[in-house]
């Protein structure tokens, strides 16, 4: 059996470490979908209150993904296609105008 020197070892081990960390996503792309919102503001002289939302998609797989962003009271976002580890964003002003709302953020969906 080849003996192995301890710097040697500890290279191997730090390479490890490394690809290792390479590998796993930083919390700022968690694997499928977050949404973040902004906060709300009025609109003067109006009922209406507004705020922004953003979509974004990290694919963490190794296979292309194809996802859409289902809007309430809204238009739906186009079918994107998302090469493994990649990323996708979308973005849209949500209002709310005494109780109703358009363009609410609703579910992300295969397409």
């Amino acid at each position: 059996m080849p003996k192995i020197g301890r710097k040697s070892l500890a290279l191997v081990f730090s390479a490890v470490a490394i690809a290792g960390a390479l590998v796993i996503p930083s919390p700022a792309y968690a694997c499928g979908t977050s949404v973040t919102y902004g906060s709300w503001t009025h609109i003067p002289d109006t009922l209406t209150w507004q705020r922004k939302w953003t979509w974004n998609y990290f694919n963490c797989s190794s296979g292309t993904v194809h996802r859409k962003v289902v809007v309430n009271n809204g238009s739906d976002s186009p079918c994107y296609t998302i090469a493994p580890r990649g990323t996708r964003t979308y973005s849209k002003y949500e209002s709310n105008t005494a109780g109703y709302r358009i363009n609410q953020y609703e579910s992300t969906a295969s397409c």
